[in-house]
């Protein structure tokens, strides 16, 4: 193993630096890279669940309605007082 790891070093040596960078963020894709848990994998084929394909859209944003009068909040605070 030590061999493969000394033919790296050597290799890289002779890169030059937009293909060192390169390297680097391929071998940090890697290590982020996580295996389907055994869990997803029961799911995967039964057919009660559907996995999606791509990410789902983000949500719009939406305001928060205005209420009138005293929050329920504070209303239940002074009631347990």
């Amino acid at each position: 193993m030590g061999s493969i790891k000394t033919l790296l070093y050597t290799t890289i040596d002779l890169l030059s630096e937009r293909e060192a960078r390169e390297i680097l963020r391929f071998t940090r894709l890697l290590k982020e890279k996580k295996e389907v848990s055994s869990t997803l994998n029961k799911l995967a084929v039964d057919e009660t669940f559907v996995l999606p394909t791509c990410r789902p859209k983000a949500f719009r944003i939406v305001k928060p309605v205005q209420g009138k009068g005293t929050p329920a909040s504070r209303l239940l605070i002074e009631d347990r007082r």
